[in-house]
C-alpha cells in the first residue's frame, strides 16, 4: 500500500503530513548544513531514545557521505510523556534522563531528537551535557518542530529561551506519528509522518 492508502485504511490516522520522499529530501538538506560546520572534525552524534532512532540512522549515513568521517554515535534515554496525549496549555513537565553516556568531556556534541515540542527534554539534556558531562560544545538537531497553539506561560517561556540549532520541518500543533514518533508506543515504524486522531487515545 502507498502512504495515502495506509492512512485511509486506519481510522486512527487523519492524513499524511510528510511523505517518505519529503523526509529523505529534508534529512539530506540537514546533513549538508551540519557538514558545513563539522566536516573532517571529530564530534559525537547522540540520539535521544526511542524517537530519534530512525532519524539518527538516516542522518548519520548522510553526514558520512557529506564528509563527516570523524563522527561517533551514541544514544541516551530521556522521557516526559507516557501513553497519554499531551494537552494544550499544560504547565511544564519534568524530564527523566536514564542510562550511561559515552564520555564526551571536551568533545563537540550534537543531540538528535525526533521533535521539539515543549522543549524541556532537549534543554535538560543540553544542560546535562554541558555541566555534568563537560562537553566542549553542544548543539541540538530535531527533525520536526511543533508550532504550539496555546502553550502555558511556562512552556511559552521555555520555547522562547530554547531554540534548536538544526530543524528539518515545522508541523502544526497536532499529535504526529511515524518515522520514530509514537503514540502509546504505536506507529514508530510508520515510514512517513502522519497526523493521528487524538480522540482514539484519550
Amino acid at each position: 500500500m502507498n502512504e495515502q492508502q495506509i492512512c485511509a485504511a486506519d481510522p486512527r490516522l487523519e492524513r499524511v503530513l510528510l511523505t517518505q520522499e519529503e523526509i529523505r529530501t529534508r534529512v539530506n538538506s540537514m546533513a549538508r548544513e551540519i557538514a558545513e560546520r563539522y566536516q573532517q572534525s571529530p564530534f559525537y552524534l547522540i540520539g535521544i531514545l526511542k524517537g530519534a532512532c530512525f532519524f539518527l540512522a538516516d542522518l548519520a549515513r548522510e553526514l558520512y557521505l557529506a564528509g563527516c568521517t570523524e563522527m561517533r554515535l551514541d544514544f541516551i534515554r530521556a522521557s516526559t510523556y507516557g501513553d497519554e496525549v499531551k494537552e494544550n496549555g499544560e504547565a511544564a513537565r519534568s524530564v527523566r534522563i536514564e542510562g550511561p553516556w559515552t564520555k564526551v568531556a571536551g568533545q563537540r556534541v550534537i543531540l538528535v531528537d525526533d521533535i521539539l515540542d515543549q522543549g524541556f527534554t532537549l534543554a535538560a539534556l543540553r544542560q546535562h551535557a554541558l555541566t555534568t558531562l563537560k562537553a566542549a560544545q553542544v548543539e541540538t538537531c530535531v527533525f520536526l518542530e511543533k508550532d504550539l497553539r496555546k502553550p502555558s506561560p511556562e512552556v511559552a517561556a521555555q520555547r522562547a529561551s530554547f531554540k534548536a540549532d538544526y530543524v528539518g520541518a515545522r508541523v502544526p500543533d497536532r499529535w504526529v506519528v511515524g518515522y520514530g514518533l509514537d503514540v502509546a508506543e504505536l506507529y514508530r515504524s510508520l515510514p512517513f509522518v502522519a497526523i493521528v486522531k487524538e480522540e482514539h487515545f484519550r
